[in-house]
């Protein structure tokens, strides 16, 4: 029964996205979201979304009244399960990625943990995750925001945070 839930989700998810990229043909808008890289071991956390072919870190859009840390802690949560208090993350800067139809400003937190968190996604919305190198993770066809945000990290310094625990 769970597995038929998953199919009819993942096909809610699909037509709801394209209902999305039908609006954005003719809005052209620009998107504020957030986006959160979690490190451990030198790798990146990566997911992939049920309804989209690029990968991504884990992101989402930000609530009508929420701040941009409590965005990104609700979907760190929400997408793998990973529970941290805002506090915890460093805001990095924002990047833009331009999609077919829309533009989208991300704004980036990093954590390192110094454990590896157990990852649980719905299976739903998020079909994937690994701790990747960063060179596999360059490797991949990625988000537009997220490739953004790559590039224009400083080479010659470590912007990420300390090490710190997930709860």
């Amino acid at each position: 029964m769970k597995k038929i839930f998953n199919t009819v989700a993942r096909i809610f998810y699909k037509l709801a996205y394209r209902a999305i990229l039908i609006l954005w043909f003719f809005t052209r808008p620009t998107v504020h979201g957030v986006y959160v890289a979690v490190w451990h071991s030198d790798k990146l956390l990566v997911i992939k979304n049920s309804y989209k072919k690029r990968f991504t870190v884990p992101c989402g859009r930000i609530k009508r009244g929420e701040n941009k840390a409590a965005a990104a802690v609700r979907e760190l949560h929400e997408e793998v399960s990973i529970t941290l208090d805002s506090d915890q993350l460093t805001f990095v800067g924002e990047y833009t990625g331009k999609f077919t139809y829309a533009t989208d400003i991300g704004a980036f937190f990093e954590i390192t943990l110094a454990e590896l968190p157990q990852i649980q996604i719905d299976n739903r919305e998020v079909v994937w995750s690994r701790f990747l190198p960063l060179d596999q993770v360059t490797s991949l066809n990625l988000n537009p925001t997220v490739t953004a945000w790559l590039k224009n990290r400083p080479k010659n310094s470590d912007p990420r945070p300390l090490l710190r625990s997930a709860q």
